[in-house]
């Protein structure tokens, strides 16, 4: 009876202790200690069958009851795991803070990973530079030309399929012309990137500005506890040969983190465009070659401090200086109906200079409230830009025999002074709850541009002061901007985020020699949306809206009148308004490799600078001005196959339709399709992986990208890359454009008249760069962390 008694109770003690629930929980955050969310945890038993699984929420924390058992804990993401370990649940367990990074260290386990080539987000798509071939002794320019599903055309970056966009240098916006932030991002290093974000749909944190997304350029830090340092030079050959040396330094230890890097560079280029335009009477042919000299400066300075255990704050300085001369001598042949007879030739000869100058200044704090990743940031900027530019032209009409037409002779002397100070002060806090996260902040910020414009005739052979086109003008601008988001985990499949930014703007311009001011004020508001559902971890459906505007550069609302032959001259638009932007995009990934989107994208007062052709007088004037609202309906999908070590590659396509619908008398509504082809592939050519190759190509199919028809343009880049000397020095070897075939010929109407242009950027060449890089990655101090994710601030 004892014995029966005794068997009884070991087997109802077996029952209540296999019946009994135990909890493991912790959290995970990213080497920032922000909450990772969407995580999916499981806990598998011996057969590998998961028994219960959960995800992350918005706090990156989890928690899974399960049978007591030995159960193998996994936590991943689109096929990523970033934990696998054993655990005996035998009571409840807390595993605390997971932090995730390159390489993790967990109780004594170490996950080591490298970084994929390309990362997609929910609102951005990541290309992580380090893990490049292509861009090896290159600039920031060469950079965004490897970016898949970014373009770069005659030095113009644009998102493939949706327009020209803005850049940020981490997270800071740099508002200037295309071809003043073409030179300041070649005057930055490619070794001093980590990598490059491209957001479609930008949240309510970051300005409204830009069209359909930006550009974000994260520069590298230093790890904790290490230091590092590398020298370079590279040597470029083009039409003529170019030089760059560079140097770079990072160092963090204890409460201090600095990084430092100087770049100087030398390039010689020749350019060239033909453009014809075919006036009722005449067909006018205007070639150009212009040979340019571009003498770059670059330095950028950091200093971050931590103050205490939750408290960080720096200065960050970033500064550019260039240095451009110019020369060609543009000839118009005038042909008569028959395109075998020259009616006469307009002859001219141009010299041009002008050194733009950078400088940047940021001071920001960062201060952890709590645990939870409770944060607020401040940010205080100062942006200053002058730009002083000279040219001189002069010429004569000929006849057909090519002698001078008497009394046609003109020539005329421009300079300007432009300068532009911008301040700004914002603040961001981020409130991670249970429920949801909330995020709110605000940004002031005032902008002055003036412009000192000097203008002699030299019809006579003697400077003649030209009082009518001199002039000076200058430019307030006032922005304020309040923000509020909050994301929420609906259940553990769906997540949505939504956001409001309203923005404020008061500007003042004043022309002197007009004694006219333009004014205007007006507050609007910019929403955003997003949601995302889960199916598993390898499946991801997103749908987001957000509303966007794009306000006139600076030097477009300039009403200064600058000619260059008495059949061309440039004006600003002081009236012209900002563009409204709205767009809608669906999106579906699978296991982290293939990515497609729907997109619709719809501008309001869709403003650019347009030549403006005169029949009557065969005189172009070239403005700014908005002439149409617009909208477009596409298609993007790209597929990164990474399923041998040795080969990466990234493949896509993009295809839309476009319609111009016209509000202005010299253009014409029109629409049309385009599409864009690329394939970006890194091959791993040994065991050691030391040395590398590359092969990008692209090809632009014929097609309307606004109200312009643009023919078939081909990119073919490629590079080898050798790690020596126990991978610390670097050799790369790189032919750009092999193809020699971006040349594309762009044609459009203005008035009826026909323009054709087909212009040459000297893409064609090679370079060949080394680097040396040397210092510790571990020093042996408490692990720690700096809170140094700058804030964007609008900069010119």
């Amino acid at each position: 009876m004892k014995q029966m008694i005794f068997l009884l109770a070991a087997v109802l003690n077996g029952a209540i202790a296999w019946g009994q629930q135990y909890t493991v929980k912790g959290k995970v955050v990213n080497q920032h200690n922000n909450p990772m969310p969407f995580l999916y945890t499981s806990l598998l038993n011996n057969d590998n069958i998961a028994v219960q699984q959960t995800m992350t929420d918005s706090l990156g924390g989890f928690s899974i009851k399960a049978a007591k058992h030995t159960y193998r804990l996994i936590i991943k993401q689109f096929g990523r795991e970033y934990l696998n370990r054993e655990i005996v649940l035998d009571r409840d367990i807390d595993l605390g803070m997971i932090s995730i990074r390159e390489v993790t260290e967990l109780q004594g386990i170490t996950i080591s990973g490298r970084k994929k080539l390309v990362e997609q987000k929910a609102d951005r798509l990541v290309f992580n530079v380090e893990n490049a071939v292509m861009p090896a002794g290159g600039t920031a320019l060469d950079v965004l030309k490897s970016t898949p599903g970014i373009r770069v055309q005659n030095d113009n970056i644009s998102i493939v399929g949706k327009g020209e966009v803005l850049v940020m240098i981490d997270d800071r916006l740099q508002r200037m012309s295309q071809e003043d932030l073409s030179t300041f991002l070649k005057s930055i290093p490619a070794g001093n990137i980590r990598s490059i974000e491209v957001i479609t749909t930008p949240p309510a944190q970051y300005e409204a500005e830009g069209n359909s997304g930006l550009i974000n350029i994260k520069m590298k830090k230093a790890r904790a506890n290490s230091w590092d340092a590398g020298i370079g030079a590279a040597y470029t050959q083009k039409t003529y040969g170019g030089t760059n040396l560079q140097g770079l330094f990072n160092y963090n230890r204890n409460r201090v983190a600095l990084q430092a890097s100087l770049s100087k560079g030398k390039q010689r280029l020749l350019t060239t465009s033909e453009e014809q335009i075919f006036y009722t009477n005449e067909l006018w042919k205007q070639e150009v070659h212009n040979k340019s000299t571009s003498d770059v400066l670059s330095a950028s300075l950091g200093i971050d401090y931590k103050l205490t255990g939750k408290w960080t704050t720096g200065f960050k300085y970033l500064g550019s200086f260039t240095s451009r001369e110019s020369a060609n001598q543009p000839l118009i042949t005038r042909y008569a109906n028959d395109p075998r007879l020259v009616n006469g030739y307009v002859a001219s000869d141009v010299q041009a200079r002008n050194k733009p100058e950078m400088n940047a200044l940021n001071w920001y704090h960062a201060i952890t409230l709590d645990s939870s990743g409770k944060r607020v940031t401040v940010d205080i900027d100062f942006f200053s830009y002058r730009k002083k530019d000279y040219r001189f032209f002069s010429g004569n009409e000929l006849d057909h025999n090519e002698g001078t037409i008497p009394g046609t002779f003109f020539s005329s002397a421009n300079s300007n002074i432009n300068n532009i100070r911008n301040y700004s002060a914002k603040t961001d806090i981020s409130l991670p709850y249970k429920w949801a996260s909330i995020a709110f902040g605000g940004r002031a910020s005032y902008t002055n541009t003036n412009n000192d414009l000097v203008v002699y005739d030299h019809h006579t052979g003697s400077p003649v002061l030209n009082a009518d086109q001199s002039n000076i003008f200058n430019y307030k601008e006032y922005n304020e901007a309040l923000y509020f988001s909050a994301t929420k985990k609906i259940t553990s499949r769906w997540e949505t985020q939504i956001g409001m930014r309203m923005e404020a703007t008061q500007t003042k311009g004043y022309s002197k020699n007009l004694d006219q001011t333009n004014t205007s004020k007006y507050i609007k508001l910019f929403p955003t949306a997003y949601i995302t559902y889960l199916p598993d971890d390898n499946n991801s459906f997103s749908f987001s809206y957000s509303r966007r505007i794009r306000r006139p550069d600076f030097d477009y609302l300039n009403p200064f009148v600058i000619r260059t032959s008495p059949y061309f001259y440039a004006e600003g638009n002081p009236h012209l308004k900002p563009s409204y932007i709205d767009n809608l995009e669906f999106s579906y990934i699978k296991d982290q490799r293939w990515g497609n989107s729907f997109y619709y994208s719809q501008v309001t007062d869709f403003g650019q600078e347009l030549s403006i052709t005169d029949g009557a007088t065969n005189i172009t004037l070239q403005t700014p001005v908005n002439y149409a609202n617009t909208y477009q309906l596409g298609f993007s999908s790209y597929y990164n196959m990474s399923r041998w070590a040795w080969w990466n590659s990234v493949t896509g396509f993009n295809v839309n339709y476009q319609h111009v619908k016209s509000k202005a008398s010299f253009v014409q509504s029109v629409e049309g399709y385009n599409a864009y082809f690329y394939t970006n592939n890194d091959f791993t050519l040994n065991r050691l992986k030391s040395v590398f190759f590359s092969a990008n190509y692209a090809l632009q199919l014929p097609g309307r990208y606004q109200i312009f028809h643009i023919s078939t343009m081909n990119i073919l880049d490629v590079s080898m890359k050798f790690l020596l000397a126990g991978k610390k020095l670097t050799l790369t070897v790189t032919g750009e454009d092999l193809l020699n075939a971006q040349r594309p010929l762009i044609t459009y109407y203005s008035n009826g008249v026909k323009n054709a242009v087909r212009s040459y950027g000297d893409t064609r060449g090679g370079r060949i760069s080394v680097s040396y890089k040397l210092g510790k990655n571990s020093i042996k101090l408490k692990q720690r962390d700096f809170g140094n994710e700058e804030e964007r601030g609008r900069a010119d």
